[in-house]
């Protein structure tokens, strides 16, 4: 079936047409603000996870070798993804660098009144509170700086995110499947003497299906596109305003392939162009099983 012969097809049962084109656009659209939400909060979180998550202070008694023996230990629980060691000249070193434009401070400060420190970076993010519990415990310790409800909160919110788009998405994928399953019924009950005429004459049952099936793939990708378009440009209008909003926020990276230039926030083209085929292969995929399903049980 060539293009022509598709519109032809579409013009002929244009309400069912509209029908299929809405509810997958409005599928495709909700899956395209999932997808971008999700993979957001992700960069977020794994931004986060790239921070020293639980920073622990020493008092000036504690020897060297009892905080190497800490860190030791803590490596060894299998919690952690690594820990750095930061002396009393590390921490004067950082304070002149964050300083450097004030002179007053740096005269004021030396490496004598500055604590040693360890700076734990766990591998799970749910490790965290153990972590900062058990140093909390050990003798010797002057603070533990540990952010724990902005931790959470970013992974129990990515947690939600995740599975309430999981769920949504199923119960708008499977109103989706029946509608298209719908509409092709009744296209195919008026083709009902054309596709018994293609029959007789000795055609295939995949024969005559094809242009079904191309059309239920046709659907998905004009949806997809529309869903695409329209989101983008929503994005772009509001651009200004999520700039000024999310500023200082750095270059989040889609699942670790920011080597590939593949960026959540702010979009490069790649992740846009990921975004736009991921939607399309996924509204193709859903107009083609829809219609695959009303012509296996339709088509005899």
């Amino acid at each position: 079936m060539n293009l022509k012969n598709l519109i032809t097809s579409i013009k002929r049962t244009p309400y069912q047409s509209l029908t299929s084109f809405l509810i997958l656009f409005f599928t495709l659209f909700l899956s395209l603000f999932f997808f971008n939400m999700t993979s957001f909060f992700n960069g977020i979180l794994s931004y986060v996870e790239t921070r020293p998550q639980v920073t622990v202070y020493f008092q000036d008694t504690v020897e060297e070798g009892d905080i190497f023996s800490l860190r030791d230990e803590l490596s060894a629980s299998g919690k952690t993804m690594s820990i750095e060691y930061v002396s009393k000249e590390d921490a004067l070193e950082i304070y002149k660098d964050l300083n450097k434009n004030n002179p007053l401070l740096l005269e004021m400060v030396t490496a004598e009144i500055l604590p040693a420190s360890l700076e734990v970076y766990a591998s799970q993010p749910e490790y965290l509170s153990e972590i900062a519990e058990f140093l909390k415990k050990q003798p010797g310790i002057d603070e533990v700086v540990f952010q724990q409800n902005i931790v959470e909160r970013l992974v129990g919110l990515t947690t939600l995110l995740r599975r309430s788009s999981v769920v949504i998405l199923f119960f708008l994928l499977i109103i989706s499947v029946i509608v298209l399953m719908t509409t092709t019924a009744f296209k195919i009950a008026l083709k009902k003497d054309e596709i018994e005429l293609m029959t007789l004459l000795g055609a295939s049952k995949s024969y005559v299906r094809r242009p079904f099936l191309m059309e239920g793939m046709f659907f998905g990708i004009v949806s997809g596109t529309a869903a695409f378009a329209i989101f983008y440009l929503i994005f772009l209008y509001a651009n200004t305003f999520l700039k000024s909003y999310l500023a200082g926020i750095p270059n989040l990276p889609f699942y670790n392939l920011g080597n590939l230039n593949i960026i959540v926030w702010p979009p490069s083209i790649y992740f846009i162009l990921l975004s736009y085929i991921a939607i399309i292969l996924f509204g193709a995929g859903i107009g083609f099983v829809g219609n695959y399903f009303s012509t296996s049980k339709y088509i005899k």
